[in-house]
């Protein structure tokens, strides 16, 4: 079973012209369920913080989207004062949670684009950012943390964890090889995941992986010979392996696509 819970807040003071808001943390874990008692027995649950603003999204979304699945939801108004009165805050953790429970237990609900930017798009964008300024071992904390995330309300082979595991591969090369030792573990899960992929869609991401994974391997002195075997195999089967992107484009290509 899926479990959301908000297990603390905090106030967060603005930087530059924003206003200061509270930052709610959101622990996402897998629990057992045995008759009417709940069994924690997730003991590396993912934790990552959100904003009201954040929550109302999803709401609004979910609701355009679903707007049966909803009708007996509410969800709390925007306040113009009090927002950080305790009481208030305690109802808004409740309400976030209860709405949080509706797509725990409904998987039309996890997939839809709503849910899907809740989910991902905070800690995708900081990655950006970190990206674009050379932080690579910053980014890497930041898409592992997301990976946690998101491997737990996904499938693992669904496209959303694909395409941040690859992410996380992708930073190695990025930083001119100083990550390629942390990275190599994801990259042997990456090339694992993919064994029994077969969506067109996602697979224009392999050869990309392949080819970064071969770089990561001659970085550390590994034997590549498999890596390229495999690319091989993949250009007899009629697959472009040659002059394809770097492995950062093709997810930011399968990012604009969806």
């Amino acid at each position: 079973m899926l479990k959301f819970e908000i297990v603390s807040s905090r106030t967060v003071e603005g930087v530059d012209k924003e206003k200061k808001f509270v930052a709610y943390m959101l622990q996402v874990r897998h629990t057992k369920d045995n008759k009417e008692v709940e069994t924690r027995f997730d003991k590396d649950p993912a934790n990552v913080e959100r904003r009201y603003t954040h929550f109302l999204d999803l709401y609004n979304g979910l609701k355009k989207d679903n707007p049966t699945l909803l009708n007996n939801v509410s969800f709390p108004r925007k306040m113009v004062m009090g927002n950080f009165d305790p009481s208030l805050i305690s109802n808004r953790c409740a309400s976030f949670e209860s709405l949080l429970e509706l797509i725990a237990n409904d998987s039309r609900l996890r997939e839809s684009p709503a849910a899907l930017a809740f989910f991902k798009d905070v800690e995708l964008n900081d990655a950006r950012r970190l990206v674009a300024e050379n932080k690579f071992d910053q980014a890497l904390s930041v898409l592992e943390t997301s990976f946690k995330l998101l491997n737990k309300v996904y499938t693992d082979r669904s496209r959303v964890v694909l395409s941040v595991l690859c992410r996380i591969v992708a930073c190695a090369p990025a930083s001119g090889g100083a990550l390629a030792g942390p990275v190599e573990k994801w990259a042997q899960l990456a090339l694992r995941r993919y064994e029994a992929v077969s969506d067109s869609d996602l697979l224009l991401m392999y050869a990309p992986l392949l080819h970064t994974c071969i770089s990561i391997w001659e970085t550390l002195g590994r034997d590549k010979s498999k890596l390229v075997e495999e690319l091989n195999a993949l250009r007899k089967r009629g697959m472009k392996v040659d002059s394809v992107p770097s492995l950062m484009e093709a997810i930011e290509n399968l990012e604009i696509a969806i």
